[in-house]
């Protein structure tokens, strides 16, 4: 069943000795950024895009790291950040899509139009847009992404495919997994949803778990989850 299958994509993720290096990046990441920059925007400097990007890119993107696209990476994220900021708080299981907030676009509208513009740099990086999202500002709601995955989901590369189809299909696959646990496992939602970040090494998010799934199932090509 899905629930079960999950929980083992999540182990051969961590199993898999190159991507427990790469996990111990996401890590390091995660406890090293500057968060005060990320909740005041406007103070983000290129120190915080480049190891940002460093991230990125140890993950296997693509990002180009020149000076000038890190200048307008800088720049697009200060534009997107202050807006993708009200969505702290929201997680993948629970998050509606449809929801309007105040500046009178809905939460799909956001991730579309944000994803799109931290993505367009000296390229459109689509791959990386979605890694940092997750690592730099909200780790719970959005789900990353890589060519494999795109393709195996039968998705477009832009804002639109991911806040309009992907990550709603994600949504679908997490409540499809939960609910499977607590019919069979006779769980509450709260802990069926903590059976999923308890069972990971290392207690990752609903969404970063997911991501760990797809990774296994399609990017590394498991015949556990075929």
């Amino acid at each position: 069943m899905l629930y079960q299958d999950i929980r083992w994509g999540c182990e051969i993720y961590h199993q898999n000795e190159e991507i427990s290096s790469l996990d111990r990046v996401y890590r390091n990441y995660l406890t090293g950024k500057n968060q005060t920059k990320w909740d005041n925007p406007e103070t983000l400097d290129l120190y915080e895009v480049e190891i940002l990007v460093d991230f990125a890119n140890k993950w296997k993107s693509r990002m180009p790291s020149n000076a000038n696209n890190i200048m307008r990476l800088l720049n697009n994220l200060r534009s997107a950040v202050p807006v993708l900021n009200t969505l702290r708080g929201k997680a993948i299981f629970d998050v509606n899509f449809a929801e309007t907030l105040a500046n009178g676009k809905s939460i799909s509208q956001i991730i579309s139009d944000c994803f799109d513009t931290i993505a367009q740099t000296n390229r459109y990086e689509s791959v990386a847009a979605s890694k940092m999202m997750n690592a730099a500002i909200n780790p719970g709601l959005f789900v990353m992404w890589d060519t494999a995955i795109q393709r195996s989901y039968y998705m477009g590369r832009n804002g639109y495919a991911y806040a309009y189809r992907f990550l709603p299909q994600m949504q679908e696959l997490a409540r499809r997994a939960v609910n499977e646990a607590m019919d069979k496992e006779g769980l509450s939602l709260i802990d069926a949803i903590a059976s999923f970040t308890n069972h990971c090494e290392n207690k990752n998010t609903l969404a970063k778990i997911i991501d760990e799934y797809n990774y296994a199932k399609f990017t590394l090509e498991s015949p556990m989850l075929r």
